[in-house]
């Protein structure tokens, strides 16, 4: 009997393998163990319809997607509160394109449970039959390598914009260093100044007391002069005793 094994999700970057084959191999929608609606695509001898019934109860309900490896095959599972999103896809398939097969399953789905038609469950069996015809077309496959590349693409502009940011930062942080270093020159500078322009001003401070101090001098022997000039000094009679 074959046995579960955890298989981590290929990487992103990877790109479908099963190009020209049938990736998606059937696929379900189920509440718990109540299945909801299925198709299986496949034209092996293997029902897979009944092994995805087997197997639902022994995925854990934890994690919202996951991978295993089962039967040669390869379950792929998203969980959605109650819901979960079976789909069996060939190993090659690569993880990429069942988890978006997955996705979009689960938006289609909210689609047709929304509506109100009494054959609903017909409607998600042809909607499950399409959309697994749908990715196991060529083009799909093709849509599929170019979302990667333009997701590789935004993945290198992401690089280039933080390799800018990285490199504005240190030319921010060198402006910093500049700026600091100039403010320290510009308080060294204002410093000086300020002892300078103390310096001449104490300098013309002098000249003008030292001029002040020669009109004054001037002022008080001017006012000398005048005043002699007015009260010339008394001359003393003399009497002569013979």
């Amino acid at each position: 009997s074959s046995s579960w094994s955890c298989q981590h999700p290929i990487p992103i970057c990877q790109r479908c393998a099963g190009v020209g084959k049938m990736s998606i191999k059937s696929a379900l929608v189920a509440r718990g163990t109540f299945v909801i609606c299925e198709y299986d695509a496949s034209s092996g001898s293997d029902d897979l319809n009944e092994i995805s019934r087997k197997v639902l109860g022994k995925i854990p309900r934890t994690g919202t997607i996951r991978s295993y490896v089962y039967a040669g095959y390869t379950f792929n599972y998203l969980l959605d509160k109650d819901l979960m999103f079976l789909c069996i896809a060939a190993v090659a398939a690569g993880s990429e394109l069942v988890f978006q097969f997955l996705e979009e399953l689960r938006h289609e789905f909210d689609r047709l449970a929304r509506g109100s038609s009494a054959d609903r469950n017909a409607q998600m069996t042809r909607m499950l039959r399409n959309l697994i015809a749908q990715y196991n077309d060529d083009t799909s496959t093709t849509k599929v390598r170019k979302v990667e590349q333009e997701l590789e693409d935004v993945t290198e502009v992401m690089k280039d914009n933080l390799g800018k940011v990285i490199e504005r930062g240190e030319r921010i942080e060198s402006l910093l260093d500049k700026t600091a270093q100039l403010k320290s020159e510009s308080i060294s500078f204002r410093a000086g100044a300020k002892k300078y322009h103390d310096t001449l001003w104490w300098s013309d401070q002098r000249g003008r007391l030292l001029l002040g101090l020669c009109l004054l001098v001037v002022l008080v022997v001017a006012s000398w002069y005048v005043w002699s000039s007015w009260h010339p000094p008394s001359q003393a009679v003399g009497h002569c005793d013979s």
